[in-house]
């Protein structure tokens, strides 16, 4: 009995050691360029431009074992708004309105703690957009799996062990730049949805 309870003990200490991690992300979120035909040889071209967010982020391991560890994240970032510019062939662009992101997430993640740690994952993120043009507005939510890679150094000491690093993020899965004259808008606010993050990424474990 008293080997079965030590065996059971071992195999479940990796689950067992469980730790926090609060963390701040902060850098550049990059969005495509679409176009629309507009008449034959006539592209209407949109450009949103990059902005400067920032989220939230915390995570628990629920498993570590040696140099790796798997952890579960949540996340939030607040709304963003960048300036969304057009223009026509042979025309330069002029403003048209304004693009608004703000998500949630929940994903895992792998950590490689080495002298430069990296870590990868996937997280769901559910994204609201929202457009405003010409004082028309709408808005839709986008749901997708982002990947997110990063690489740093960790600062040892007993209890809390701060972090700074670089991290790079990217959606799996994104709309054609093509957007259809008659396409509806929530098909267009996807296709101007962020398609990429790069930036750095710090905070605290314990």
């Amino acid at each position: 009995m008293k080997k079965a309870i030590a065996l059971a003990w071992a195999l479940g200490a990796p689950l067992a050691a469980q730790s926090f991690e609060v963390g701040l992300f902060l850098g550049q979120q990059q969005y495509p360029s679409i176009h629309t035909d507009v008449a034959p040889g006539t592209s209407l071209r949109m450009e949103t431009d990059n902005k400067t967010v920032f989220a939230a982020r915390f995570g628990y391991t629920v498993v570590d074992l040696g140099p790796a560890l798997l952890q579960l994240t949540a996340g939030y970032q607040p709304e963003a708004k960048a300036t969304v510019k057009a223009s026509l062939p042979g025309i330069p662009a002029v403003e048209v309105g304004d693009f608004k992101e703000n998500h949630w997430s929940a994903g895992a993640m792998f950590n490689f703690k080495a002298f430069v740690a990296i870590g990868a994952g996937v997280e769901f993120r559910s994204e609201r957009l929202s457009a405003t043009f010409s004082g028309f507005g709408d808005s839709t939510t986008y749901n997708r799996v982002w990947a997110r890679v990063n690489a740093g150094f960790a600062i040892p000491s007993p209890v809390v062990k701060p972090f700074v690093g670089l991290e790079v993020a990217f959606p799996l899965t994104t709309k054609g730049s093509g957007v259809d004259i008659n396409a509806s808008t929530a098909d267009a606010l996807k296709a101007m949805a962020p398609k990429s993050q790069f930036g750095l990424y710090a905070g605290v474990r314990f």
